[in-house]
């Protein structure tokens, strides 16, 4: 079939675009039989190449249903903080937020938005 852009697939699939005209397109024409091959062959190497990409990108179906499944606070991994801190685990995180809650510039507490769901 040789090597030919889109465009010039496109310009020779359309009726009135001048596809006698050879000089600016680079080549001949193209048969309907190899137009219909080379629709065919891109949408079966882009429906496999989807194909691929899901299944490298999917998640193992123990890991979702562990998902569903609430976790208490002693069961994360310790988090790395460096520096001074080291190591602290998410209760300690979640104690400290809660007697050291973030300082508000103004001292105005914004308005409270409605929760929407997750954790």
């Amino acid at each position: 079939m040789g090597s030919h852009t889109i465009g010039t697939l496109w310009a020779r699939m359309t009726p009135g675009s001048g596809a006698q005209n050879r000089g600016s397109s680079g080549g001949g024409t193209m048969t309907p039989r190899q137009i219909l091959m080379y629709c065919g062959a891109t949408i079966v190497v882009t429906v496999l190449g989807l194909t691929w990409l899901m299944r490298a990108a999917a998640v193992p179906p123990g890991t979702i249903a562990r998902s569903h499944t609430p976790q208490f606070a002693g069961r994360f991994a310790k988090i790395r903080m460096g520096g001074l801190y080291g190591t602290v685990t998410v209760r300690q995180l979640v104690n400290y937020y809660l007697q050291n809650p973030p300082k508000v510039p103004g001292g105005v507490l914004p308005a409270r938005l409605p929760r929407i769901g997750g954790c």
